[in-house]
């Protein structure tokens, strides 16, 4: 059984769509959130979600829309009216189906089994990353006996272990966060992306990049009407 796990699409159908081929090859799929705001695309990646009905893990993004409430991207510098855009440019169609999305997916196939999660089991906006120390990791996941955990929010790919247990976190398709020499974020053209294969007792989880074009990227971005499109584009690479 193969699995692929997506997170933080962020509107970037772009970089989505770059991920088919290897999609295609996978039993199934699940995505774990955030998967519309502040990005060039929302309304055309909520539909491609729809028409391809894999569970979706409910991102504190998708929350915020869901409820048409404003939220807070000031840690991204995001211009407000970018925001506003978002949130206008979906209908009560899109709004119900970003609140059907649940707070964990799980995933079982034999001795084996996989928790789905935003930010942390217990929250969509807590991040887990490969410094965080362990105790807190354990609060996080509670008392939950899954195999692996996997969960998003960070933009950043993750292996690591606790206990029995693997966590890990795709990274993100539409947003993946590198950090540079200067300490400075940027945000690479490539899709992030994780196959998990399970083979009777074998196991294995591979964290993937898909590179695409950024010409591509940039023609859609200037093309969907952002208010303020070179601050969207001004960190890819």
């Amino acid at each position: 059984m193969k699995i692929g796990v997506i997170s933080d699409i962020h509107g970037n159908l772009t970089a989505l769509e770059s991920l088919l081929p290897a999609i295609k090859k996978v039993d199934r799929v699940i995505c774990l959130g955030d998967v519309a705001s502040v990005g060039p695309q929302p309304r055309e990646t909520i539909a491609f979600l729809r028409k391809m009905k894999w569970p979706c893990v409910m991102g504190n993004t998708d929350e915020a829309l869901a409820k048409s409430i404003l939220e807070d991207y000031s840690h991204l510098d995001a211009p407000l009216e970018e925001r506003r855009r978002t949130a206008a440019q979906l209908d009560d169609s899109d709004r119900r189906f970003l609140s059907r999305f649940s707070p964990t997916v799980e995933v079982e196939d034999g001795r084996v089994s996989l928790l789905g999660y935003h930010g942390s089991p217990r929250s969509n906006t807590e991040g887990i990353l490969s410094a965080t120390p362990g105790d807190k990791v354990s609060e996080f996941l509670g008392s939950r006996g899954q195999t692996i955990f996997a969960g998003g929010h960070t933009h950043v790919q993750m292996f690591r272990r606790l206990g029995g247990a693997i966590i890990m976190n795709p990274g993100s398709v539409g947003l993946p966060y590198e950090k540079d020499s200067a300490g400075k974020f940027r945000n690479p053209t490539w899709a992030e992306y994780s196959i998990v294969t399970v083979n009777g007792h074998d196991l294995s989880v591979d964290l993937r990049r898909a590179k695409y074009d950024r010409a591509t990227l940039e023609k859609a971005v200037r093309a969907s009407g952002m208010p303020e499109p070179d601050w969207w584009l001004e960190d890819l690479s």
